[in-house]
């Protein structure tokens, strides 16, 4: 989609099974090789975000110069410069207009990634006697990877008038990565009469052994021509290792009778090398049950129940997903000042991280109950599912005194709960020579915080952009956005005159600060001062109250038709990308909603949309309600229409199966929401999750193919 970019992949993959008297053997590989032409499509506008880029480039300059090389005349707006349009009018610059040419962007940087993979395992199979079987299997993932990114001079140095050339600039980044898995079962599996017993143990060692390195030249190349490292002046280079292990026991045994009463329980133990020296092992043990109605005698004369099962489990499971030497205490590169008159830079060492030797598992327990139930010969089936789960022990990083030389640590602390419930119906009818299927699913979840270790205090994190709050609190959902509130535009002098002020820079209540069509925003802690630091509240979260989904096929004398579709409800986006397409300063191209912004007491526009330019403290383009959106969508996520070739055609070309289809993924989007894609997936981090700083938009793909079975 973005020009210059591109991604190969070619892969194989080789399956091998054969049985040998006792012994059952196999092995299974997947190779893999990727070549990319990476362009960074992602982030805020800037010498980076390309499709932020595009959207903030002004229409009214040109992609290249007359000479032919890349027009850069927008981001030369640098404050107080006056700049000559191409229509003869003049336009002086701001520190708010370093929007990039996009098309220069994508296609004069360079950033070339080949990488080589090998998954694969092989196992062994013995029956050592009729009821119990051995199993031995490795399982490995080889990993190599190298980056060659390169940037020439021909880019300007950023928001600097007369578009002065830069240093031309080079890295190089290597990474290879080794994990295996080795299994060992026992299985017994034994039926006398209406009883059957099995039983599991199970042991497991997992290793991963990553190595990386990565040098920079950032000055001194000899030429544009010449993309090597050592054409130029390396100013840095690192490397690094890291390696972790995990054993893992198990056992488990499962019972049933007439497959009527239903029981399994498990214990298993797990001992990662990321934890503390006196808690590397974690212990997690589950139990369920179930009941199959549908085989009692009172109910087996019910000809609408196919079957009926009711279910309730409960059990203990285990995170270890922290950093791989997050439990102790680290070192990194520092530099230190020597030599009193004439000072040079001794490079040395300084403490990166605390130590945590208690640091241990983060456990989940889950409370589960469940029906499943299916009617009429299976045409009609049912499974709901009502859970509660207590998350204790949580892996996070939180803040701790400045006097410790840390910012902050990773601790475990609090609890968090989640309850909720699942639902899934589906469908399958004949009607002559058309057949009918249709899924639909539900679920609903409810996220709070019940503890946050001694005292429950409140964790603050911060977003992309520093005043972007989110916060975790007892009582309400975790990672929630805690911004100022926007009630609405100043319309005149006269509303401004009525309402608080805020604090300058001294503290002092400044009477000057608003003017009409700037935000009015809420004094939430009602002390008559607006002090953006402090009135704040809770505003929203991206967690969905529910979400959904729906999938249905008809067939008919081999035409088949696809349909699936998928949505959320509920949840909130904070739009950190308004702040830049919609932020009145600069000299950028701006959404159309900025054309309802207030212009004058005559012309207050939606009462929504604040003046078009922003006061000198920069109270407007506060991170602030005005940044949160609903975030519900419905998405058609396939539609395919097929057609198999009769059998009966099929067989003379010597062939099983002939297909022939057409699809599309993500035609349809439902939403309210501005930005490009209602699925935000900048932060993976449950603490600051939600947040839209130039996401890259979801494709729309048609494809047209032909599949044959031989």
């Amino acid at each position: 989609i973005i020009l210059n970019s591109g991604f190969k992949r070619y892969s194989g993959r080789l399956n091998l099974e054969g049985t040998k008297g006792k012994f059952k053997y196999g092995v299974n590989l997947t190779p893999s090789v990727i070549k990319e032409k990476r362009v960074n499509a992602n982030g805020p506008y800037s010498s980076s975000g390309i499709v932020a880029s595009a959207l903030h480039y002004s229409p009214i300059f040109p992609v290249f110069n007359a000479n032919g090389s890349y027009s850069f005349a927008q981001n030369s707006w640098s404050p107080g410069q006056v700049t000559t349009l191409p229509n003869g009018s003049t336009i002086s610059g701001n520190g708010e207009t370093q929007a990039w040419n996009p098309v220069a962007l994508a296609m004069l940087q360079k950033d070339d990634v080949g990488s080589n993979r090998l998954t694969g395992s092989a196992f062994v199979e013995a029956s050592i006697f009729k009821d119990l079987k051995y199993r031995i299997q490795l399982g490995v993932d080889l990993f190599n990877s190298a980056e060659d990114i390169f940037r020439p001079s021909t880019f300007p140095l950023s928001n600097t008038a007369g578009n002065p050339p830069s240093d031309a600039s080079g890295s190089s980044r290597t990474i290879k990565e080794t994990n295996w898995l080795l299994e060992q079962t026992l299985n017994y599996n034994k039926t006398i009469g209406d009883h059957n017993i099995s039983a599991l143990l199970g042991w497991s060692t997992q290793k991963d052994d990553l190595s990386g390195n990565y040098a920079v030249a950032s000055r001194g190349f000899i030429s544009d021509q010449i993309e090597y490292l050592n054409a130029g002046i390396v100013t840095s280079g690192t490397s690094t290792r890291s390696q972790w292990a995990l054993a893992s026991g198990i056992a488990r045994l499962q019972y049933s009778y007439k497959g009527k009463y239903l029981f399994t329980g498990s214990v298993r133990a797990d001992g990662s090398s990321k934890f503390g020296a006196n808690n590397k092992w974690g212990y997690f043990p589950s139990a369920s049950v179930g009941w199959r109605l549908s085989e009692e005698n009172f109910l087996k004369e019910v000809k609408s129940i196919s079957d009926l099962k009711l279910r309730a489990s409960y059990g203990l499971t285990g995170n270890f997903n922290i950093p791989t030497y997050g439990s102790q205490g680290s070192m990194t590169n520092y530099g230190y000042v020597f030599g009193g008159a004439t000072p040079a830079v001794v490079n040395g060492a300084a403490t990166y991280a605390q130590p945590n030797d208690d640091l241990r598992w983060e456990k989940t327990a889950q409370l589960n109950v469940g029906l499943d139930v299916a009617f009429w010969d299976n045409k009609l089936t049912l499974t709901v599912d009502a859970y509660n789960s207590n998350t204790t022990d949580l892996l996070l990083n939180v803040p701790v005194p400045i006097t410790t030389g840390f910012a902050t640590e990773l601790k475990n602390i609090g609890k968090v709960n989640n309850k909720g419930i699942d639902i899934n119906l589906g469908t399958t009818q004949q009607f002559g020579a058309v057949k009918w299927t249709a899924n639909a699913n539900f679920s609903k979840n409810k996220n709070k915080v019940v503890e946050l270790g001694p005292g429950n205090a409140d964790i603050i994190r911060t977003g992309s952009v520093a005043n972007a709050y989110f916060l975790t609190r007892v009582g309400e959902p975790i990672g929630s956005y805690y911004l100022p509130v926007v009630l609405g535009v100043f319309k005149n002098q006269a509303e401004v005159n009525a309402y608080p002020h805020y604090l300058d820079t001294q503290g002092n209540f400044d009477l000057n600060t608003s003017k009409p069509g700037d935000f009015k925003f809420k004094d939430v802690d009602g002390d008559g001062i607006i002090d953006l630091t402090k009135d704040r509240e809770i505003v929203g979260n991206y967690l969905p109250k529910f979400t959904y989904g729906f999938a249905t096929s008809l067939e008919y004398k081999g035409i088949d038709l696809n349909v699936a579709m998928q949505g959320v409800h509920g949840n909130k986006i904070l739009n950190l990308s308004r702040r830049y397409f919609a932020n009145k300063e600069g000299n950028m191209n701006n959404m159309i909603s900025s054309l309802d912004r207030w212009v004058s007491e005559a012309n207050p526009g939606s009462g929504q949309d604040v003046r078009a330019n922003r006061v000198a403290k920069g109270s407007n383009g506060t991170t602030s309600t005005w940044h949160v959106e609903d975030g519900s969508y419905l998405r058609i996520r396939n539609i395919a229409l097929g057609y198999t070739l009769p059998d009966a055609f099929v067989k003379k070309l010597t062939l099983s199966k002939v297909r022939l289809y057409v699809s599309m993924q993500n035609p349809f989007t439902f939403t309210k929401y501005t930005g490009y894609n209602p699925e935000v997936t900048n932060r993976t981090d449950a603490t600051t999750n939600g947040e839209d700083y130039g996401v890259y938009p979801t494709a729309k793909t048609t494809s047209i193919g032909l599949n044959i079975t031989l």
